[in-house]
């Protein structure tokens, strides 16, 4: 008997083919909705493409977060939109006008801003953009008046030079009672919006001037808005420096430094930085402004996503003659940062009220069919880091105004070209005036 040696074979047999071959394909359709899945989700993410939608399967992107409070991504909203809108243009009756798209789109911005912590937070349309954009150039189009909420009345705060308003005789302090004769119970934000209107068109206001009330008709035109008012005070055998700066525009550092050179030529040997009322604007004047006064050191820290980062001056001084600051409750942003820069670095005495109390920074972005979006970036602390959002500035004096309306703007003699400074008219004038004296006799 010859020897064999016996082997058994390691082939399936065909039930056990079939049963590898299921859970392959198992396993690969398994793979295939895991690829799906994710690649749904990252390439919608990124505005490539929504493959949910294509296939139909529910992606993160419109099913949200597991719990109310958990954070998530504005761009689901976007995605939940999307489908609805699909399903509206494939099958709704109904088809949607430009002026429907217009509407529902700021209808839309405006909820899901509404639903944001992000008070400061806004929808510009197209047109509102436009206005925006040359009221930052210090143009605009209107009847050239200022409006506020003083006491639940609209109360003129500020006269623009060369406006219609200013030629009709509006002053500071005018009572806003009526527009085009309506004189129901008007809102600040509805009053400005009613008065707005295309230039060379008409508009009907009634004012209350003490126990006066007259009508003016003004017609709407371009406006120029000057940035810097500045006047030289001499008093005492002293000269000072008067500069009243309205907003952080993109050209107020520069404007202010001609200011400053101006002023140092008519023999000025002390200034006062007037930010009563500025509700503030650039963050980048702030710094460049503050710069012009303190030759080295931080200006401001910010507190962004990425971290906390610090801006130090530009190295552009100015001048190094002494300083003081006016503020008062409406100084606002930029202005806050400004006074709390130079109070830091103890270079200003800050005369007047507690500021606004507004530490936050805001971007503008323009959007593709020419509406813009504002909204937050960062806080911002003082050099030291005091924290000045919901606080405020307090003023090395306080002082208050000899008036309420003095509180948030200047008064009508304080625009005037002719200015001649008269004491008691402004009491935080008069005080900053004093705290500048003072200063000088110290040597």
């Amino acid at each position: 008997m010859t020897g064999k040696t016996l082997h058994t074979s390691a082939t399936p047999s065909r039930p056990a083919k079939k049963l590898f071959k299921s859970w392959g394909v198992c396993l690969l359709a398994v793979l295939f909705v895991c690829v799906v899945f994710v690649v749904g989700n990252l390439s919608a993410s990124f505005g490539l493409l929504d493959v949910g939608k294509l296939t139909g399967l529910r992606t993160l992107q419109t099913q949200g977060a597991s719990t109310l409070d958990e954070a998530t991504p504005a761009t689901q909203l976007s995605a939940r939109l999307s489908e609805v809108a699909d399903m509206l243009d494939a099958r709704a009756l109904y088809r949607y006008t430009q002026g429907d798209l217009d509407a529902a789109t700021t209808t839309a911005i405006g909820a899901l801003i509404e639903a944001s912590d992000d008070t400061y937070a806004q929808y510009f349309t197209p047109e509102e953009y436009e206005a925006y954009l040359r009221g930052s150039e210090g143009k605009y189009s209107g009847v050239g008046i200022v409006l506020t909420d003083m006491s639940g009345e609209l109360t003129v705060l500020q006269v623009y030079e060369d406006s219609p308003a200013f030629d009709a005789g509006i002053m500071t302090g005018d009572v806003l009672l009526s527009i085009d004769g309506d004189a129901h119970d008007w809102e600040l934000s509805e009053a400005i919006e009613a008065i707005r209107r295309p230039v060379g068109e008409e508009v009907s206001l009634t004012w209350r001037r003490g126990e006066e009330e007259r009508e003016t008709p003004l017609v709407l035109r371009d406006v120029n808005v000057p940035t810097i008012i500045s006047h030289l005070i001499e008093q005492d055998g002293q000269a000072v420096g008067y500069a009243y700066l309205r907003r952080f525009n993109a050209q107020s550092a520069h404007e202010l430094r001609e200011v400053l050179g101006e002023l140092k030529l008519k023999g000025a040997q002390s200034f006062i930085l007037d930010l009563r009322g500025n509700p503030g604007g650039y963050l980048t004047q702030a710094i460049d402004i503050t710069s012009l006064f303190v030759a080295e050191g931080a200006v401001v820290q910010i507190e962004e996503r990425s971290g906390l980062i610090t801006k130090n001056v530009t190295g552009e001084l100015a001048t190094e003659a002494p300083l003081v600051l006016l503020v008062n409750g409406q100084s606002a942003s930029a202005s806050e940062l400004v006074a709390a820069a130079l109070r830091d670095h103890k270079r200003a005495v800050i005369v007047g009220e507690v500021t606004y109390g507004k530490g936050t920074v805001q971007d503008i972005h323009g959007l593709s069919w020419g509406g813009a979006l504002k909204y937050t970036t960062a806080h911002y602390m003082s050099p030291d880091g005091t924290v000045l959002d919901g606080v405020g500035v307090t003023p090395d004096v306080v002082v208050q105004p000899a008036t309420e309306w003095v509180s948030t703007a200047l008064s009508d003699h304080l625009a005037s070209d002719d200015y001649l400074y008269e004491e008691g008219v402004d009491l935080q004038l008069d005080a900053a005036l004093a705290v500048l004296l003072e200063e000088l006799r110290e040597g």
